[in-house]
């Protein structure tokens, strides 16, 4: 770089000399040559003057300016992107549900998608919530989400029944009757049709009873029913006839117990636990258990 200024400087002072002979031909007054004199002069310090301020500038550049224009290249390669990737989403993912449907992002949709596609206890509750949170967004693909639950539970109930009444078999009935438990418990159904749905589902059971009076598992189905839905008094009824044909019955034992262990009667307490170590002697199931450990304790 200095070369090139050396010669454009001499080549410069050759011009200013040319010029300079020049003028001195054409005046011979002595004032005018004296003009021209500083004027080639000054012509001629210019460029070193020029030359030396571009020389500072760039001095002071590279001592100042190339760190901080280069630094986002050289320090900030992100060598752990999928740590930070695989932090980032486990924050997201400990974030509260009720807090989560209230973000502007996209987390309440992504929850909303994900309570739809995976089948868990009571998904319906959390897409009712999600209805009525101010994210417009969220709320119109929960409630998106909650008829098309809907409608998927109850074109499969409508298909097996279609299949039983051509063809009713022990399997079939097994099969309606775990999807509709698994509908009522999932809470999708609305208040207003839910009295209705378990009246369907009562009588259900009921028509499989009557169909297989050999199979268990439809008056244990019938039993729990009444129980978790306040009719103590019909399962425990329930529950004392299947265990008087039916010993092994896990479900019956397990309502009595309880009820039993509540209402403080002893004596059928005695007598219900001589009974399941009668029929479940040596091993008693995990089920029982639990109730007997609470009860001797």
């Amino acid at each position: 770089m200095v070369k090139y200024f050396i010669f454009l400087y001499a080549v410069n002072i050759l011009i200013i000399l040319v010029i300079k002979s020049f003028f001195q031909k054409e005046s011979g007054e002595q004032d005018r040559k004296t003009e021209y004199f500083w004027l080639l002069a000054i012509s001629s310090v210019v460029p070193v003057i020029g030359a030396l301020g571009v020389w500072m500038v760039i001095k002071l550049s590279d001592s100042r300016g190339k760190e901080k224009r280069y630094i986002h290249h050289e320090r900030f390669y992100v060598n752990n992107l999928n740590e930070i990737g695989l932090l980032s989403l486990k924050r997201r993912e400990a974030i509260p549900f009720y807090a989560a449907m209230q973000t502007v992002d996209d987390l309440g949709k992504d929850l909303v998608v994900r309570l739809m596609e995976n089948k868990i206890p009571e998904q319906g509750r959390y897409l009712k919530a999600a209805v009525g949170q101010q994210n417009r967004e969220t709320a119109h693909y929960a409630a998106t989400a909650l008829n098309l639950l809907n409608k998927r539970y109850e074109a499969t109930i409508n298909k097996m029944k279609l299949s039983l009444s051509h063809k009713s078999s022990l399997q079939g009935y097994k099969n309606i009757l775990y999807t509709y438990k698994e509908y009522l418990a999932s809470d999708v159904v609305s208040d207003t049709i839910l009295k209705e749905k378990k009246e369907a589902y009562e009588t259900l059971l009921r028509s499989a009873i009557k169909k297989f009076p050999k199979e268990v598992l439809f008056y244990e189905h019938l039993a729990l029913f009444y129980w978790e839905n306040n009719k103590q008094k019909l399962a425990v009824q329930l529950s004392e006839k299947v265990i008087s044909y039916f010993p092994h019955s896990e479900e019956c034992y397990f309502i009595l117990l309880n009820y039993y262990y509540v209402i403080h009667d002893k004596a059928k307490l005695n007598k219900l636990l001589v009974k399941i170590n009668k029929n479940y002697s040596p091993t008693i199931p995990k089920r029982l258990q639990s109730i007997l450990e609470l009860i001797k304790g």
